[in-house]
């Protein structure tokens, strides 16, 4: 990433990066592992069905956001930052170790309960990794970082999905996930203590303890201005599309493909190949500067990409109909397949396209958001993130649990519905698509010249 390195190796912002990526890795470890166990090693939840009980899962780590976000991001508007970032970091290694004993007693349902607990511990330390930011991170630099922080998460979500996806598969299984998710916790506490002092942005900040009420305080602070909005609602429409499509692709793999276990993390490390090239892109089309015209872009190329891929697995299945006892396949057999193929580039394209779509969100949110209040606007963020993420783990069991429809027609209503949620953003505020047509032209008059 151009001109990143001297920040990414610096104290202001690697020890964040490193401590965000041990609790985004341990979330989807944990996380990764349940799916697998559910999906194909046996683990049943009062013999629910597969497909609600994946969705439950996702629902319980983003059920916390929705709970605990707004309310615990006054503290980090009132209180220095490090220091609450390190007592986050302590309480996720407890959870871990309770995690471990869930595992040792093969207890579905304790779980699930650390499970939650976790979602608890990261809703608390979210607000705080974005509003130390800006405190550390100079305006000209706030793209750069976070395509970096973007580009590290979503290294840290798909390697703990993927670890997670092959622990849960080995004999000792249920060992190595527990043993794993303690030592990350404790290397992600050492990071956190070289994290620099971020003193409060708001001293005199009165602490509202009743949760009703600091809902309505953070969400007045949200709502103050319209771009600061409109990119919350486009940064939790970006994590409702993510959680329909990775939290179905176990069973995608499975009952759309006949795929064996092992073509999971194939699908999540080309989806993070994708996420990587498109933190890169972004940082490279803005040019050191938050640019408000690249989010039309990406949403444009989110929908279309979405539509292939409901074609694309809708073919296969015509193509390649999954026979009753047949022999699940491999990556080799995949790949020989063209509508395998073109599933596996669309999921790619995906994580392209979702960076130019999300990063500059991310920046808007925290540049036009006021610096006092800063991390109760994160907190709000991340309410409408898990009730967006809630909304998709609800609307993906009705869709495939009620009313029986196909895992490609779920994946083609969320590329329609995106399409709504991106014009109402154009409506709601012209500098989007106001910025693309600026950005559009300058670069037709430099081809021009050329």
């Amino acid at each position: 990433m151009a001109n990143s390195s001297p920040l990414f190796f610096s104290r202001r912002f690697a020890p964040l990066f490193f401590t965000q990526w041990g609790c985004a890795f341990n979330d989807n470890f944990f996380k990764g592992s349940l799916l697998i166990m559910f999906t194909y090693n046996g683990l049943e939840l009062n013999q629910v069905s597969v497909d609600v009980v994946n969705n439950l899962v996702a629902a319980t780590l983003i059920l916390p956001f929705l709970i605990f976000a707004a309310f615990a991001a006054q503290f980090a508007d009132k209180y220095e930052k490090s220091g609450l970032i390190r007592r986050l970091k302590l309480a996720e290694l407890c959870i871990m170790a309770a995690a471990a004993a869930a595992f040792w007693l093969g207890n579905a349902w304790l779980m699930l309960l650390a499970l939650f607990c976790m979602g608890v511990q990261s809703a608390c330390f979210s607000p705080l990794k974005y509003a130390i930011l800006p405190q550390h991170i100079a305006e000209n630099e706030l793209v750069a970082a976070n395509s970096l922080l973007h580009a590290g998460t979503s290294l840290a979500v798909f390697m703990g999905l993927i670890g997670g996806t092959i622990a849960a598969q080995m004999p000792a299984g249920t060992v190595a996930v527990a043993i794993s998710g303690v030592v990350i916790a404790l290397l992600g506490y050492w990071s956190s203590r070289a994290i620099p002092i971020a003193e409060s942005a708001a001293p005199e900040l009165r602490l509202v303890f009743n949760p009703l009420r600091q809902y309505r305080r953070s969400f007045g602070y949200a709502f103050e201005n319209r771009m600061v909005f409109w990119s919350i609602i486009g940064v939790s429409w970006y994590w409702f599309l993510g959680s329909v499509y990775l939290t179905q692709l176990p069973n995608l793999v499975r009952t759309v493909l006949g795929g064996a276990p092992s073509l999971v993390p194939l699908f999540l490390v080309f989806f993070l190949l994708g996420t990587c090239v498109g933190a890169v892109l972004t940082n490279k089309l803005s040019r050191g500067r938050v640019e408000p015209g690249l989010v039309p872009l990406g949403g444009l190329l989110i929908s279309l990409v979405g539509f292939d891929l409901y074609w694309a697995a809708s073919s296969y299945q015509l193509a390649y109909p999954l026979l009753p006892n047949a022999e699940l396949i491999n990556m080799q057999l995949l790949l020989t397949r063209f509508a395998g193929l073109r599933v596996l580039l669309d999921f790619t394209l995906l994580g392209v396209v979702g960076g130019l779509f999300f990063v500059p969100l991310s920046a808007l949110l925290q540049t036009r958001s006021r610096a006092e209040s800063r991390a109760q606007v994160v907190g709000a963020n991340n309410f409408f993130n898990a009730l967006f993420m809630i909304g998709a783990a609800l609307i993906s069991a009705t869709f495939l649990g009620l009313w029986d429809f196909s895992i490609a027609e779920l994946f083609g209503f969320s590329a329609l519905l995106n399409l709504f949620i991106l014009a109402s953003m154009l409506l709601a505020v012209a500098e989007y698509w106001q910025r693309l047509c600026v950005r559009f032209f300058r670069a037709r008059e430099s081809f021009c010249e050329r």
